[in-house]
């Protein structure tokens, strides 16, 4: 049954936390991606920032640490609370008429080194709501309302900010952020693993090295997080706002409607997963999405109709949740509950791709153009899906 994670009432108060903390995310960064384009009219600039957002990934692994010795509530409660800060100080800033660029820069980075955190929490906290045989129907909800907040969120945030400006769209994102810390605090979470507190910062970081190292699927597994990171994950943040802007000419909001038609199709691959947990298929499933997902991301370059546009990133969204659900079930599947917050910690620091391919689609952008940025990046993404395939074997028969 679709609904059956939901059923439980600790699983409910993780998803509504979730979605605050998404539709938060999502509409600050369309609302300040948009800005810093309008006011320094430099792709690469916007490259920069928002690669700025991740820069918390470096981080990744000791935060894995911290995720298997400490309070996953209070950890949980501390990071969610960095982003109510940070969007309440940028939000005085805007109401007193003294926002700067260079203001944005700054807040944008310490937020980034939360959301590097978040990342890994959702991960770990998923087990820690759900019991193993709801693993695939918990994440496949999970990233499927994520999704849906990633349809209003763009929209909610385009459309403020283009009539009321950028304070109207920060009163939303601090109200939502709110909402999250409410949430996380309800939840009953049991207690850290207290093996690992006995051990050293590093020779937790060596354990875990040498488990990914013996395990080809999970090496696998990072590899793919990493490529789909800086291939097609960065499109929405810096690609599509050129594209809006530069290419197809609509304002903020049609890049909010732009990114809605992604997350649309998102929204309906998660909830199909979500459904039909048999029809998730392993790594075979996760490689052959890969694939389709790149494939589809040619198709953008072949036109300037915003219909057809919308069209074809609705399938590359139901693509990228096939892919992204599959990979969360599979690293949380394979890997033992006592090594989690490590594994995923290195799981986190392959988001890094995303920053990397951040700041490439700018450089690219600002001396090529957006289609020439994203033709690059696809045939990447599938060339290093082939050589995945080809070489780490284990992948494609694991289940």
């Amino acid at each position: 049954m679709l609904f059956k994670s939901f059923k439980q009432k600790n699983f409910r108060y993780f998803l509504f936390g979730e979605s605050f903390l998404q539709i938060g995310d999502i509409a600050e960064m369309l609302v300040l991606a948009w800005v810093v384009l309008e006011r320094t009219e430099n792709p690469a600039l916007l490259g920069i920032f928002a690669a700025l957002r991740f820069l918390g990934t470096l981080a990744s692994p000791f935060y894995g640490v911290w995720v298997d010795k400490y309070n996953h509530k209070a950890l949980l409660l501390i990071g969610r609370f960095v982003f109510a800060l940070m969007s309440f100080i940028l939000l005085v800033l805007a109401l007193t008429n003294l926002l700067e660029i260079w203001h944005l820069f700054i807040i944008i980075t310490i937020s980034g080194l939360a959301r590097s955190f978040r990342n890994i929490m959702r991960e770990v906290l998923t087990a820690d709501v759900i019991q193993p045989n709801l693993y695939a129907n918990a994440i496949g909800l999970t990233r499927s309302t994520t999704d849906l907040m990633n349809i209003l969120g763009p929209l909610m945030g385009g459309f403020l900010l283009k009539y009321y400006g950028i304070s109207a769209s920060y009163i939303l994102i601090l109200s939502v952020y709110i909402g999250s810390m409410i949430s996380g605090y309800m939840l009953t979470l049991p207690k850290s693993n207290s093996r690992a507190n006995q051990i050293s910062m590093w020779e937790n970081l060596k354990k875990v090295s040498k488990y990914i190292k013996m395990n080809q699927v999970i090496c696998g597994l990072l590899i793919m997080a990493f490529i789909v990171n800086f291939t097609m994950l960065s499109m929405k943040d810096v690609l599509l706002t050129v594209f809006a802007k530069e290419i197809l000419y609509i304002g903020p909001d049609g890049l909010g409607t732009l990114i809605a038609s992604l997350f649309t199709g998102a929204f309906i691959g998660s909830l199909s997963i979500a459904a039909f947990t048999t029809f998730q298929r392993g790594g075979r499933f996760l490689l052959i999405s890969s694939f389709l997902w790149h494939s589809l991301g040619i198709l953008l370059l072949f036109t300037t109709n915003v219909t057809i546009f919308m069209m074809i990133l609705f399938s590359i969204g139901i693509f990228q949740s096939y892919v992204m659900v599959t990979m969360a079930t599979l690293l949380i599947k394979i890997t033992p509950a006592k090594m989690r917050g490590r594994v995923m910690g290195v799981r986190s620091l392959a988001i890094y791709g995303l920053p990397l391919g951040l700041l490439t689609a700018g450089f690219i952008s600002n001396t090529f153009g957006a289609p020439t940025a994203m033709l690059i990046q696809v045939i990447i993404g599938l060339c290093i899906t082939a050589i995945v395939t080809l070489f780490l074997r284990k992948l494609w028969y694991v289940k």
